[in-house]
């Protein structure tokens, strides 16, 4: 999985959340199949590869950014499966970015989310899901 630095663009809200004054969180955060494209919830399985887009709210370059992407319900894998997880540092914007790529046999249809850290403290949560 890669983190990129989030192009900026007009995704549109799907979730909003705001952090206590001066404590870090995120903000705004959308999925997409690609970074600078329209933001969507519903995915199909041959998708190459979701990105979460996300608004850092009082994030100070270097802090460390955390997603851990979890199957919550598919017939593929146990409830709450952890698919996989990364840590990367912030950079000096106030977006950013998390990916994962297409598993080799395709997303298997389900529910999914993705928990978001900062210093390995949850966060958030942002939900997708992947149908025929």
């Amino acid at each position: 999985m890669k983190a990129n630095a989030f192009v900026a663009v007009s995704l549109g809200l799907l979730m909003a959340g705001a952090a206590n004054a001066n404590e870090p969180g995120y903000g705004q955060v959308a999925f997409s199949v690609v970074e600078g494209k329209s933001a969507q919830e519903v995915f199909k399985p041959d998708t190459p590869e979701i990105v979460l887009h996300v608004q850092l709210v009082d994030v100070t370059a270097g802090e460390t950014l955390g997603a851990t992407w979890v199957a919550e319900k598919t017939a593929a894998a146990p409830p709450n499966y952890k698919i996989d997880s990364i840590e990367a540092p912030a950079t000096d914007t106030d977006e950013f970015s998390f990916s994962l790529s297409k598993p080799d046999s395709g997303w298997p249809a389900g529910e999914y989310r993705v928990d978001l850290t900062i210093h390995g403290k949850f966060a958030k949560s942002a939900h997708f899901t992947v149908t025929q």
